[in-house]
C-alpha cells in the first residue's frame, strides 16, 4: 500500500541524501563514514554537479560519470528483469 511505500522510501532516501555530501563536505571523513559515502551513488551525483558548477570535485568528474552510468545500467537491467516477471 502507499503508506508502506512511503515508509520504505524514507528509510532509503533520507540516509542516501544525508550521506551524499550535499549538506556537508566529504573531505576529512574518516573510517566507516568515508567507506559508506563511497558506496552511496548519490555522492557521485552531487559531486558531479558540484564539479561542473564550481570546478571543485572530490572524486573527479570521470569517476562520477562512470559510477552513475554503471548504477543506471544496473538498475535498468534489474528493473527490466523484474518487469518481465509481471503477469497481466
Amino acid at each position: 500500500d502507499m503508506q508502506g511505500f512511503q515508509l520504505i522510501m524514507n528509510f532509503l532516501v533520507m540516509p542516501l541524501f544525508f550521506l551524499s555530501g550535499a549538506l556537508f563536505p566529504l573531505e576529512g571523513l574518516t573510517g566507516a563514514m568515508a567507506i559508506v559515502t563511497r558506496a552511496d551513488p548519490l555522492s557521485y551525483g552531487v559531486d558531479a554537479m558540484r564539479g561542473t558548477l564550481t570546478g571543485v570535485s572530490h572524486f573527479g568528474l570521470g569517476l562520477d560519470i562512470a559510477v552513475l552510468g554503471i548504477v543506471t545500467l544496473l538498475c535498468l537491467v534489474i528493473g527490466s528483469k523484474l518487469f518481465e516477471r509481471i503477469q497481466v
